[in-house]
């Protein structure tokens, strides 16, 4: 082990466990494998990740310029031209990395000055504005025409440059040898490998950021090499926080949009070549100004800075962040970004990300599988299409003497195509009145003509003409400025069906459902693995890394199915906590014996409803300050605090609970935000407090019930999704059918036991579902090394093997064997919180 790694940087004193993840995460690195990361909350799984990383980066850039030097003993005079060859090239690496890290210190210090002596006049510039106003101005048609389209052939554009008659290997040389011109302005030369960091939402991103200002990681300067004689120079962490144009657009007229599809067209047409100068974005870097984007680059990764730190940036130097910080990521040796800016290609093209053998890191990835289910799929109400009807019919009708050629073409194909799909949604509802129902693309483009249409061609009009955002403008001016915000965006999210349409059929469903007075129809992926291999096969290492990664086979069953076994490796770590610090214990039945069976058909039971009710009764006597409750839904949490309110007549359940302790109850209509402050002040006051919350809700996921706001955490029931529904059945019968042609395949069963393997896969699937739900709210409570809490799972199926086994190993490990009656699990809890006082 080489000395870097004794600590792994890690700015405190790491637990044996944080060293076991942190050695695991670097020789899973060093390996080039995919590796799934179980940590519990409150284990300080991100310094882990961070430091882990950081480490192996800068030990791999300190070997690589190692590497540079010639092998000692190496006197071979036929590969002098090499050796010489590879001595200005480090020589080279080491006056480039000098250089940038005195930019970058200098950087530091003029902005620490600049904050002691608070001069944010000098700091802050007001924005500059456009020179006029676009809605004051006035308008004519030519805005909104479409330009003359007259080739469909992809396979027919022009070659970026002439053949110069010498061989590929020769121009190769000559390009990489070619110094950059004016024009090169958004990326340096030589791209250094880096960590990328992908988690849920910016403000996950925000508190990785702060963690990762903590950290001061080994030097990447092999020893024996000074950077810059006589000066101390900090080799700071190079990091580069990417967002949307949403998140970074500084432009007033451009940010105000109502949705991000309308930003990001928007910016596309201020650039659009032939835009009158005043039209065009004020903020855009252009060709003359490399210096400025060179220096907005230096500003950018002089500090560790969020994504609200890089518009700030941004605005400061009148120069747009968005664009601007592509100069940024070839230097940068850490990217933080959003799930979908990492997970669909195209915005990773649009940001100017490569995942090339790099190190892909996400964290909270038990939502991975979901997240990319989200970012692929897509709804549309019927009111949408019929409004998109109208206004491409409108535009056509007024432009119908100006529409030449292909694009009389094609926009006769989006009306056919829209009218194909107003007409089929509104026949299958009529068919079917209640539920949902599936549809195939076939049934979607069924309409007169529609057969004609090559979709992949339409999509390509659709996109470089800009069609839509055409049409949504002329809409806009012909409502009046009143009346702008009735029907916009209704033509980007059929352009974005159209995509779905064209997918595999295997791939996903479509599924169509009444909604209020509305219909809807939604593309549902079910196959989330061809839309993740790119970046496993591109990146050098996959990381997925969450505090409640349990159950963990579907990830290798239908994530990474491609992947040699020796290549996936999965980790659970245990807790921070001492063992004594957390009670676990499943509750098969309650104080008057009664069996808790919350299957959806028994769970109505007023008998189990009060018993669940006494359960929590006695469970508040004894544990202080605050619990919380997590219930398999909302219907059934309103459902069983409606019995309560009323049973038994002579002193009903409620007001027992509400004398034990205050009370509260999450429901949709309610801010969280209040209910969590009042809960917490209950608690301080020395009532104590009971949270009945839902599993799926709110407080189920990223909300720390920490020290006295958890120190009971009580699951009551398993939170199946709705087998029944139209959704939850096609994603088994996939399954099914996945392991159904792996048994096939590799026949490694007799064929008579195919189908039966088939069927238990899907109810794995389905269980695992569920489980990962109960995971995470039960891991909302025991936040550090010095808490404790009890956790009670309440229903007989949680004292299974078979639920038992997808529990995190950290509560498995607690839970004593054998099935406990309830006097013995309150004595239990007696014992516990009496050692804790």
């Amino acid at each position: 082990m080489e000395p870097s790694q004794a600590s792994f940087c890690h700015p405190y004193q790491p637990y044996d466990i944080q060293l076991e993840f942190m050695a695991h995460l670097y020789r899973c690195i060093e390996d080039k494998k995919v590796g799934i990361f179980e940590s519990p909350t409150g284990t300080g799984k991100s310094l882990s990740l961070i430091c882990g990383a950081l480490t192996w980066l800068r030990d791999n850039e300190r070997r690589a310029l190692d590497s540079t030097l010639p092998a000692e003993g190496d006197d071979d005079q036929d590969d002098w031209l090499a050796r010489a060859e590879s001595a200005v090239r480090r020589r080279e690496l080491l006056l480039a990395r000098e250089e940038l890290e005195q930019k970058l210190a200098a950087l530091r210090e003029e902005e620490a000055r600049l904050k002691q002596k608070r001069f944010d006049s000098r700091s802050m510039k007001k924005a500059r504005t456009t020179e006029g106003n676009a809605q004051e101005q006035p308008w004519n048609d030519d805005e909104f025409m479409v330009e003359d389209y007259n080739s469909d052939e992809e396979e027919m554009a022009t070659a970026q440059r002439a053949s110069t008659g010498f061989s590929n290997s020769t121009q190769a040389l000559l390009d990489r040898l070619q110094k950059p011109t004016k024009e090169d302005v958004e990326q340096p030369e030589i791209q250094r490998l880096k960590i990328i960091y992908c988690s849920r939402t910016h403000s996950q991103l925000t508190q990785f950021v702060n963690e990762l200002r903590r950290v001061k990681p080994p030097s990447s300067i092999p020893s024996g090499v000074e950077l810059a004689p006589g000066q101390d120079l900090e080799e700071g962490i190079k990091h580069l926080a990417l967002g949307s144009r949403k998140n970074l657009c500084i432009n007033p007229n451009v940010a105000r949009l109502s949705s991000t599809a309308a930003i990001n067209e928007r910016c596309l047409e201020l650039q659009k070549p032939g835009t009158a100068k005043e039209k065009k974005c004020p903020y855009l870097p252009s060709k003359d100004d490399r210096d400025r984007v060179e220096s907005f680059r230096n500003k950018a990764i002089a500090q560790i800075r969020d994504i609200e730190d890089l518009s700030h940036v941004g605005k400061r130097m009148d120069l747009c962040p968005y664009y601007a910080s592509r100069a940024a990521i070839a230097s940068a040796e850490v990217l933080t970004l959003p799930y979908p800016l990492l997970l669909q290609k195209s915005a990773r093209e649009a940001l100017g990300v490569s995942v090339k053998d790099d190190v892909v890191i996400i964290d909270e990835a038990h939502n991975l599988t979901d997240a990319i289910a989200d970012t692929f799929s897509i709804a549309l109400r019927l009111s949408q299409l019929d409004q998109a009807v109208q206004q491409v019919t409108a535009y056509a009708s007024r432009f119908k003497n100006r529409l030449k050629g292909k694009n009389r073409v094609y926009v006769t194909q989006v009306i056919r195509l829209l009218i194909s799909l107003t007409d089929c949604l509104r026949g299958v509802a009529e068919k079917s009145r209640t539920g949902e129902v599936i549809v195939t693309a076939t049934q979607l483009m069924s309409g007169k003509g529609v057969d004609q249409i090559r979709p992949h061609k339409l999509l390509r009009y659709l996109h470089e003409s800009k069609l839509c955002h055409k049409v949504e403008s002329y809409t806009d001016v012909q409502k009046g400025a009143e009346d702008s915000n009735q029907g916009r965006g209704v033509l980007m999210p059929f352009q974005n069906f159209l995509s779905v349409l064209m997918n595999p059929d295997d791939e996903g469903r479509f599924f169509v459902d009444r909604q209020n007075s509305d219909i809807l129809v939604r593309y549902t992926l079910l196959d989330p693995r061809e839309h993740f291999r790119a970046i496993v096969e591109e990146a050098r290492a996959v990381i997925l890394a969450g505090g409640t990664m349990s159950p963990m086979s579907d990830y290798s069953n239908y994530l990474f199915p491609y992947l040699e076994k020796n290549r996936l490796e999965t980790f659970s770590f245990g807790h921070v906590i001492p063992a004594s610090h957390l009670f676990a214990q499943p509750v098969v039945n309650g104080p008057s014996n009664t069996e808790f069976d919350f299957t959806f058909e028994n769970r109505g039971s007023e008998r189990t409803v009060l018993e669940l009710g006494n359960l929590l009764c006695r469970t508040c006597k004894v544990v202080p300050d605050g619990v919380v409750v997590f219930f398999p839904s909302y219907e059934y949490l309103a459902q069983v605090v409606a019995v309560w309110q009323r049973l038994p007549p002579a002193r009903p359940l409620m007001k027992s609970l509400n004398e034990n302790k205050v009370t509260f109850q999450e429901s949709k209509g309610v801010s969280v935000d209040e209910l969590l402050r009042d809960y917490a002040s209950a608690i301080d006051s020395g009532k104590g407090a009971l949270l009945l919350s839902v599993v799926g809700g709110k407080l189920s996921e990223g909300i720390n019930f920490s020290d006295k706001l958890g120190r009971a955490v009580i699951a009551v029931g398993l939170p199946f999704p709705n087998a029944n529904g139209a959704e939850w059945k096609a994603k088994m019968k996939h399954v099914e059918g996945l392991r159904y042609q792996q048994c096939k395949r590799e026949a490694i069963l007799p064929q008579g036991q195919w189908l039966a393997e088939a069927k238990k896969a899907s109810r794995d699937y389905y269980e695992n579902a569920c489980m990962r739900s109960v995971n995470q709210s039960i891991g909302r409570v025991i936040r550090h090394r010095n808490d404790y809490a009890a956790i009670l799972m309440v229903d007989r199926r949680f004292a299974t093997e078979r639920i038992r086994q997808k529990l995190p190993g950290w509560i498995q490990g607690n839970i004593g064997r054998g099935v406990q009656c309830w006097d013995d699990i309150e004595r239990g809890l007696v014992n516990f919180f009496h050692t804790k006082s």
